[in-house]
């Protein structure tokens, strides 16, 4: 096995620190997330990788209190209203090939994956949220016909220390060359 040279071990570390500790945070601090976070957290989202890079995706941001307000009236799926929502929306008119459910929330997940990273890497958390009435979520964004939402992601300063959830050992699910 080679060994990295001794900076680029350290960056590995870090990337691999940030990828292996991530949590799920759904109860936030009264904190508001400043503008200089903001701006990595969207950059971060729009790097990701997209199918046929069509980036067949749209994102609104929602800081405002009303809004957030109303969107946690019609979204049973985030417990405890964020200082700050991305709605993630896939963009019909972007897509590869008419424009199917599945690709639009493959490139949306990769790049609010992203956007989860990047929040815990500056010391945010989040969780996206799929359990949402879309058509008042549409009215009150003013989303055009061919923006779909398809995630709600929650965004701010954790209010606790996220517990680790259990996940299936490495060995459970992996295998080399062949499954069987």
């Amino acid at each position: 096995m080679e060994v990295l040279e001794p900076g680029l071990q350290e960056e590995t570390s870090q990337a691999v620190r940030v990828l292996t500790t991530r949590r799920a945070v759904r109860s936030f601090s009264d904190r508001p997330v400043r503008d200089d976070l903001l701006a990595p957290l969207l950059d971060s989202m729009v790097a990701a990788p997209s199918a046929s890079n069509k980036q067949a995706w749209a994102f609104v941001i929602v800081r405002e209190p009303r809004t957030l307000r109303l969107l946690h009236a019609f979204a049973p799926g985030i417990i405890e209203r964020p200082p700050l929502i991305v709605v993630a929306c896939f963009d019909r008119s972007r897509a590869v090939g008419g424009g199917a459910w599945d690709e639009g929330m493959l490139c949306v997940a990769m790049a609010v994956q992203n956007l989860l990273l990047a929040a815990h890497a500056l010391d945010l958390g989040g969780c996206p949220s799929a359990s949402f009435r879309k058509t008042p979520v549409r009215r009150f964004l003013r989303l055009p016909r061919h923006l779909e939402p398809l995630l709600l992601v929650s965004i701010g300063h954790p209010a606790q220390s996220p517990r680790t959830a259990p996940r299936r050992d490495r060995n459970e699910v992996i295998r080399h060359e062949q499954w069987g």
